[in-house]
Order: structure tokens, then sequence, then C-alpha cells
């Protein structure tokens, strides 16, 4: 019964179900590349340093878009955005196909990282539209599901690809991908916003009210902790941790990753019951917390086992994160606000995806590459943005406008 809850909003909101076609071939996308881009890279005879930008360049590219694409969204609609960016992702991702350049390959990669800002944005703003207040947690958790899905599924599929039919064809899927979102946007996915009415003056309650009230503020903050600890901690901290403390090979670490995003994935019926009974404002704060508590346990282990129940706390911890962050986020804003407060949350996060890695990669320089200062920066973060999120939004229950 607890599962057929959980899928039933998907027989309550006919736009539910391709939204979440459409995020998880977006993902699959993202994640076909993972396994081979750095050693694609190494192809075109550039050092680590430039190997590094061209996974930067991405996150770079969503950053500059995620803001342009909520104000856009929410003038002329979230459909033409959600159809656009997929199609820069597969245009962009033909030209990293055929690129026999590196700077090319960047420009490339730099366009995929802004088509997807475009669509992540738009999709974000369109839950915002579908999800009245009681049903906000569990359409989250479907979005969150969906697209650790699509995470999941991406870097097995990429591997398999680059091994089989060369880097190359990785591309060449992406852009298969890519498209089908298009087309499922463009076929199969009714508008969520009433242009018309979208274009017109806001009340002035509203425009009074403006979009960074102290709530809000405070969890953009906290999501750009959130996401330079993902980056830092994830694809960084724990691989090194892993190889150094423990001996764990490159195969046991991609499995390490692997469960963490799984257990996202599992925690997703979990998690819209837990927003529903405690309010998204508790479950963010005491899952960022949670987060901080799994990186400790990473700096104390002694053993395998102590690594391994790290991996699985920090998977549980982040997988009632993201959604709750989401609701609140919705929450905190007014309805006419959606399209551009999507695009200001995710700008944040995006500025914490991009400089988490080099401010890790600096103190690791630093302090001789000793992962643990690493950890311990992230602890203090992660600490320090739950105390901001508990005070700025004292007083607001997240499941009432």
């Amino acid at each position: 019964m607890g599962f057929l809850r959980f899928l039933a909003p998907l027989r309550q909101e006919r736009r539910l179900a391709p939204l979440l076609v459409m995020i998880a071939c977006i993902m699959i996308g993202n994640g076909l590349v993972a396994p081979m881009l750095s050693i694609y890279a190494q192809t075109f005879g550039v050092g680590g340093a430039l190997v590094g930008t061209l996974v930067t360049i991405y996150g770079v590219g969503r950053l500059i878009a995620n803001l342009p694409s909520g104000y856009l969204s929410q003038r002329y609609g979230r459909r033409p955005l959600l159809m656009g960016g997929p199609l820069i992702v597969a245009a962009s991702s033909v030209g990293a196909a055929l690129a026999d350049d590196f700077v090319v390959l960047l420009v490339w990669r730099f366009l995929q990282g802004m088509g997807t800002g475009v669509y992540l944005t738009a999709s974000m703003a369109s839950m915002a539209d579908i999800s009245p207040p009681n049903q906000r947690a569990m359409n989250m958790a479907l979005y969150q599901s969906s697209l650790q899905l699509g995470a999941s599924v991406g870097p097995t599929v990429g591997g398999f690809a680059a091994y089989y039919f060369g880097f190359a064809s990785v591309f060449w899927f992406y852009a298969g991908v890519a498209l089908l979102a298009a087309t499922t946007a463009a076929f199969s996915f009714e508008d969520t916003l009433d242009t018309a009415q979208a274009r017109k003056p806001l009340p002035s309650s509203v425009s009074k009210r403006g979009m960074m009230t102290a709530p809000f503020t405070a969890l953009c903050i906290l999501s750009c902790v959130v996401f330079f600890t993902r980056t830092a901690c994830l694809f960084q901290l724990i691989p090194f941790l892993g190889a150094e403390s423990f001996g764990l090979d490159l195969g046991t670490i991609g499995l390490a990753i692997t469960l963490c995003a799984f257990m996202n994935f599992a925690m997703a019926p979990i998690t819209g019951p837990l927003i529903e009974k405690f309010g998204a404002r508790a479950n963010v704060f005491w899952s960022t917390l949670a987060t901080a508590l799994s990186l400790v346990t990473f700096y104390v282990s002694t053993s395998p086992f102590g690594f391994w129940l790290a991996v699985w706390m920090l998977g549980a911890a982040t997988g009632v994160n993201y959604p709750a962050i989401s609701t609140f986020a919705i929450a905190a804003l007014p309805r006419e606000r959606f399209g551009p407060g999507m695009g200001v949350q995710r700008t944040f996060g995006d500025v914490g995806f991009v400089i988490g890695p080099v401010i890790i990669g600096w103190l690791s320089d630093v302090t001789g590459g000793a992962y643990w200062a690493g950890l311990w920066l992230n602890i203090a973060l992660l600490g320090a943005a739950a105390l901001v999120f508990a005070v700025g939004s004292r007083g607001m229950r997240a499941e009432m406008r």
C-alpha cells in the first residue's frame, strides 16, 4: 500500500508522468559521459588541469543558464524551455561527438551545461506549478526518484557504450536521449503555466513581498552548501579516502558511489510521508545535520565496515535532503515567482557545484593532500548552513502558502 500511495500522484496529475520521463532522460544523458569524460579528454593530449576544466565548464554553463531560464519560463511558459533545453543538449552532443580539437570540445560541453540548466530550471518550475500544498512532498519525492534512476542508469550504459563503440558513441547516445526528452515535451506535455495570466502585472502584495524573503534566502544559502558538499565529497574526497585509507580499487569506489545514488532512490517512497508528517523545514534541517554526521563517520572510521556505513548514511541523508529542499522552496515562493525563484535557487546551488571541487583541490594542495581538512570544512559548512536555515526560516510552516 505504501508503494501504491507513492505512485498515486501519477494518476492524479496527468502532466507529472511526462515530466518524470524527461528528467530521467536528461539525467541518463548526464550520467552517460561520467565514466569516460576524463579519459576521453586525455586523448586530446591535454594535462590534468584542462581535464578538470572539461568537467567544470559544464557546471559554468548551467550556472549561467539558470536565472534567465527562470524568468523566461515565467513569461513565455515552461513548455518552450522544456523543448529548447534538450534540443540545445542534443545539438551540442552531436558537436562533441564530432569534435577533433579540445577547445571545440570545451565549447560544446559548455553548451551542454547551458541546455541542461534551461531544462532543469523549467522542470522545477513546472513541478511547482502542479504541486498543491497537500501533494508537494510526494511529487518532489517522485521527481528525486526519477532523477536518481536516470543518474544511476546513465554511467552503466555510458561505460559499456564507450568500451564497445568508442568514446564518441557516448555523445551520440546523449543526443538520442536528449531528443527523446524534447519529443516528450513537444507531443506529450501540456504547459503548466497560463502565459496570459503570467504576463499580467504582479499583485501589489507579491511585488512588495518580493522573492528574497528570509526563509527563501536561507534556503538558497543552504542549497549552495549542499551542492558544494555533493561535488567536493562524493566525487573527490570520498574516492580519495577509500583508496588511501582502505585500499579500495576504482571499481569498488565506483560501487560506493552507486550505493549512495541507490540509497537516494530507495529513500524516495519514505521521504514523501516524512515531509508530510514533520514538515519540509524540519526535514531540511535534520537531514542536513545527518549529512554532516555521515562525513564525521567517514573521518572516524577505522575499518571498511565504517566506510560502507558512512556511504549508506550519506545516501540516506541526502535522499531526504534534496526533496525536502525542493518542497520548502515551493512553499517559500509566491506562485507568481515560481520560475524566477527556481532559477535563483538553482543558481545558488550551481555556485556550490562549481566552486566545491576548486576549493577542495586548493585545500588539498595546501595541506599536502590531507583529506581530513576537506572533510572538516564540509562538516563545518553544513552545520553553519543548517543553523542559518533554522534561524532564517523560523516561524514558517512549509506546508502552507
